[in-house]
């Protein structure tokens, strides 16, 4: 049987750390976020249009974060059978916190990066003056000291990709090494799959999604201490 006993895949502290030079860097030198940014954004034009997300909004947009939602459900779903039925069906108990984990880490991290955003008040690139927008790109520490607080957007750290990076609490259930690895790549990659959707088409900086897998992962090993796992 396969221990329950899993190694977080990256030290709590370290991604906390890392998060917050993240936010330093990202969002106090605009200019580096703008490198990557213009990629994406050429002749006044994002290379995902908003023509291309209206045609393929259901399935490149809203499917994802219904399918992760229903991941999640099904997770939580596995847990009440196995909080009920783990004494007569012996293997299900090995699953119980792994379950649990699952279905709290895919409600609560998009939660988590939600009050961030409302707090940080950063805007998106689509809605600043260098690409096509209102206002002038501020990094949010340059806001706090010009002006004592923050701007009125929503866009950092990203939200879209924080339901993706849920996923990388598929690490924890009890299965072998090889497809523990496996199951966090899936969740990487979901995660930058559809953060970098979003950046393409102009609502978030590659920092925004930089920032979101940081705090996903400090959920989710943060977590996974508290279940002992």
């Amino acid at each position: 049987m396969v221990s329950l006993r899993t190694p977080p895949p990256f030290p709590v502290y370290a991604l906390f750390s890392l998060a917050a030079l993240l936010c330093v860097i990202g969002e106090s030198v605009p200019a580096l976020d703008r490198c990557v940014q213009d990629y994406f954004f050429r002749n006044g034009e994002w290379l995902l249009t908003e023509r291309f997300h209206a045609a393929h909004k259901t399935l490149l947009y809203t499917a994802p974060k219904v399918l992760v939602g229903l991941i999640g459900g099904a997770f939580l779903l596995l847990f009440f059978i196995a909080l009920t039925r783990s004494a007569t069906v012996k293997h299900l108990d090995a699953w119980k916190k792994p379950a649990l984990l699952v279905g709290l880490s895919i409600a609560l991290v998009p939660l988590t990066v939600a009050g961030i955003k409302a707090a940080t008040g950063v805007y998106g690139p689509v809605d600043l003056l260098p690409y096509g927008g209102k206002h002038p790109h501020i990094g949010l520490l340059q806001q706090l000291w010009h002006y004592g607080h923050t701007a009125g957007g929503r866009s950092f750290p990203a939200g879209h990709a924080s339901g993706g990076f849920a996923l990388i609490s598929l690490y924890y259930l009890p299965v072998s090494r090889l497809v523990k690895r496996a199951l966090l790549t899936l969740g990487l990659c979901a995660g930058w799959l559809m953060g970098l959707y979003q950046t393409a088409r102009g609502e978030h900086f590659i920092s925004h999604t930089l920032a979101t897998m940081c705090i996903t992962l400090a959920v989710v090993t943060f977590l996974a201490r508290k279940l002992r796992l």
